[in-house]
C-alpha cells in the first residue's frame, strides 16, 4: 500500500478495549487528533469477560498491595457517580468458617510467600474489612462493613452451610454492561475530538516507512501516527511484533464464568453478591445478574485469547463449589444458560501463582528507531475498575512525549448515558414524566430505558414513538430500539449486537426467533443482502456453541422479503 493516501493521527491506539478506550476519550478531551482501532468489535476481547464487578480489591489486601487498594476503592466509587446509570452499589457477604484460620499463611504472603492461602478466618476478614472502609473513605458512597452472627446468616440465607460461624457484609459495586461502557467511552472521545476516528474490525498488518497498514471490512489504509498505545491486552505482544518490536510482557490467566438459571438461588441472594472462598483457597463468587445467577471465576495459566472458553472442568469445579456452600439448593449442568472467559492480560510472572499476580498496571515506554519513528506505551496488567486512573497515567505520559499540556482531569467527568442524570429519586422521576410528556411513551417504558441506557434513552424513546413493537422472545425490548442501536451504535455484525450492545445474549434470554428478528432488522438498517443476513446467523450460531455453550436451532432459513414469516424458531441450551 505504499501508493495509498496517508492519515496522520498524533496517537493510535490499538485495542478497543476498556484501557484503550479510557485512552482514548482522555487524549481526545486534552485536544488530540487519535485513532483507535480493535481487529474484533469495541469491548469484546478480555473486557467482554469480567466478573461484572466494580471493586476496590478486598483480596489484594493479602499481597500488601495497598495502593492498588486505594487507588481501586477511590476509582469504584467514582464510577459510582461518573456512571451511575450502569454501576450500581453491589451488597456483599462473605461466609466465614472458623475464627483464627489463615492468619500465619496470610503473613506468609504478605512478606513474599508464592503460594496461595487456603483459609481466611473470621478475625482476618475483620482486620481486611476494616482496612478496606478506611481506603475507601476517599470520596466515600457507600456503608461501612458489618459483621453477622451465624444465627442471623442462616435465617437469611438458609441454604448456606451450618459450617459457617459468621458472615462479613460490606459494599463493591457491579456494571450492568461493561461493554456498553467501553462503547461510552469511545463515543464521549469522539464528540471531544471531531478529528478522532474509531475503527472496529479493523487490525493492523504491517508498519514501514513510519506507517500503519490497516485492514478491515471497509478495505485497506495508512495512517502516519506520532505515537502508538498499545492497548491490545493479551495480544500485546503480538500487536509489538507486527510494530517491528519483539516483547515478552504478557503471562496471562484465564477467567471463566457460568450463568445459572436458578429462581430460589436468586431469591435467597436477595440481591446480594456472595463472596466465597472454595475448598482449594480459590476466592469465587456468585451473585444476581440479568436476572440469572453469575459464578465465577478461575485463575489458569493461558496464552490464546482467540479461543477461549469456559471448559467442562471449570464448569464442575463452579458447581462443586456451590453444592459445597449452599448444600440446601440442588446444583446441575442443566442449569447453565451461558458461559463465558477471556484471558487477563497479566505481566509475565513464572513461578508466582496464578491468584498473586499483581494486578496493578504498568506501561513500558518502547522508543521510536530508525525504522520505526513513533515510540510505543504497551499497557500491560490493570483492571476493569482502575482503566480510568490507569487512562490517566498513560496520558500523561504521551502529552509530555508530545510536548502538549493537559488540559482538563477526568476524575469528575461523567461517562455516556451519566451525563446529565438525576440525583435522586424526585428528580428521576420528573425526568421520567418530562420524557414522557415529550415523546408520548408511557412512563413505565421511559423508566426501562432510563435503566437501561441512562440520559441516552431519551433518544431511543423518540425513535421508539408511542406505540414501539415487542421483540419476539425478549420481554422489555423493541423493535425500534434494536433499529436505532443498529443506526448509530457503530454494529458490524449480528453478534456485536446480541453479545455486546444488548444483554440479549448473557442473560440466556436468545431464541432462534428472537435472532432472526434481531437479523432482520439490521439487514434494513445495513442494507445487508439475503446471503450476508443467513452469513451472519450462522456465524453467531458457531460463536455461541464454540465459545458460550449456547446451541440456537433455526428452523427455516430467513428469506428477503419474508425474513419474519414461517415457523417460529428456538434455542436448545
Amino acid at each position: 500500500m505504499t501508493d495509498a493516501k496517508i492519515d496522520a493521527f498524533d496517537v493510535v491506539i490499538i485495542g478497543a478495549g476498556i484501557n484503550g478506550a479510557g485512552v482514548f476519550r482522555d487524549l481526545c478531551a486534552q485536544g488530540l487528533k487519535c485513532l483507535i482501532i480493535d481487529k474484533g468489535d469495541f469491548g469484546s476481547g478480555t473486557s467482554a469477560a469480567p466478573s461484572r464487578l466494580i471493586h476496590g480489591g478486598l483480596k489484594y489486601l493479602e499481597t500488601g498491595e495497598l495502593r492498588l487498594v486505594a487507588e481501586s476503592t477511590y476509582e469504584r466509587n467514582l464510577l459510582l457517580r461518573n456512571a451511575a446509570h450502569l454501576v450500581r452499589p453491589l451488597p456483599t457477604a462473605i461466609p466465614l468458617m472458623s475464627w483464627s484460620s489463615g492468619i500465619t499463611a496470610a503473613l506468609r504472603t504478605l512478606f513474599g510467600s508464592t503460594t496461595a492461602p487456603r483459609s481466611r478466618g473470621a478475625l482476618l476478614v475483620k482486620l481486611g474489612l476494616w482496612l478496606y472502609d478506611l481506603y475507601g473513605s476517599r470520596a466515600r458512597q457507600m456503608p461501612r462493613h458489618r459483621m453477622i452472627s451465624r444465627r442471623k446468616a442462616l435465617r437469611d440465607i438458609p441454604a448456606l452451610t451450618p459450617r459457617i460461624v459468621a458472615l462479613g457484609t460490606y459494599f463493591d459495586a457491579v456494571i450492568t454492561a461493561p461493554e456498553r461502557l467501553v462503547l461510552e467511552l469511545i463515543q464521549d472521545g469522539l464528540k471531544a475530538s471531531p478529528g478522532s476516528e474509531a475503527n472496529n474490525w479493523c487490525s493492523v498488518t504491517d508498519q514501514s516507512e513510519g506507517a500503519l497498514d490497516l485492514s478491515s471490512d471497509d478495505g485497506d489504509r495508512r495512517v502516519r501516527p506520532r505515537f502508538v498505545v498499545n492497548a491490545a491486552g493479551p495480544w500485546i505482544d503480538r500487536v509489538n511484533s507486527a510494530l517491528g518490536h519483539e516483547s515478552h510482557y504478557i503471562g496471562g490467566t484465564k477467567g471463566a464464568h457460568i450463568l445459572l438459571d436458578h429462581p430460589e438461588l436468586l431469591r435467597q441472594l436477595d440481591g446480594r453478591m456472595l463472596y466465597y472462598e472454595a475448598d482449594d483457597g480459590r476466592i469465587l463468587l456468585v451473585l444476581p445478574f440479568q436476572g440469572k445467577a453469575l459464578v465465577g471465576s478461575t485463575d489458569i495459566p493461558d496464552s490464546d485469547p482467540d479461543h477461549v472458553a469456559c471448559t467442562e472442568g471449570e464448569t464442575a469445579y463452579f458447581i462443586q463449589s456451590l453444592r459445597d456452600l449452599l448444600p440446601g439448593l440442588s446444583f446441575s449442568r442443566d442449569q447453565i444458560v451461558f458461559a463465558y472467559a477471556g484471558i487477563r492480560p497479566l505481566p509475565n510472572s513464572q513461578g508466582v501463582a496464578p491468584g498473586l499476580i499483581s494486578r496493578d498496571h504498568s506501561a513500558p515506554y518502547t522508543p521510536e528507531t530508525a525504522t520505526r519513528p513513533f515510540p510505543i506505551l504497551s499497557l500491560v496488567g490493570g483492571k476493569w475498575t482502575t482503566f480510568r486512573a490507569f487512562s490517566a497515567e498513560v496520558a500523561d505520559t504521551v502529552l509530555s512525549e508530545l510536548s502538549l499540556p493537559r488540559l482538563c482531569d477526568t476524575d469528575d467527568m461523567p461517562i455516556g448515558g451519566a451525563r446529565g442524570i438525576p440525583k435522586d429519586r424526585q428528580s428521576q422521576d420528573a425526568w421520567i414524566a418530562a420524557m414522557a410528556q415529550e415523546t408520548g411513551a408511557a412512563p413505565d417504558r421511559v423508566f426501562t430505558l432510563f435503566d437501561r441506557y441512562g440520559t441516552t434513552g431519551r433518544d431511543i424513546a423518540r425513535h421508539e414513538g408511542t406505540e414501539p413493537t415487542p421483540l419476539p422472545d425478549a420481554p422489555g425490548f423493541t423493535v425500534q430500539e434494536i433499529d436505532w442501536i443498529v443506526r448509530n451504535e457503530r454494529v458490524t455484525h449480528l453478534a456485536d449486537l446480541l453479545l455486546r450492545r444488548t444483554p440479549l445474549a448473557i442473560s440466556g434470554a436468545l431464541t432462534g426467533e428472537c435472532c432472526r428478528s434481531v437479523a432482520s432488522i439490521t439487514a434494513d438498517a445495513l442494507q445487508w443482502s439475503a446471503a450476508r443476513e443467513a452469513a451472519e446467523l450462522e456465524n453467531l450460531r458457531t460463536l455461541l456453541v464454540e465459545r458460550h455453550g449456547v446451541k440456537l436451532v433455526f428452523r427455516q432459513s430467513p428469506q428477503r422479503g419474508s425474513r419474519n414469516a414461517g415457523s417460529p424458531s428456538q434455542a436448545d441450551k
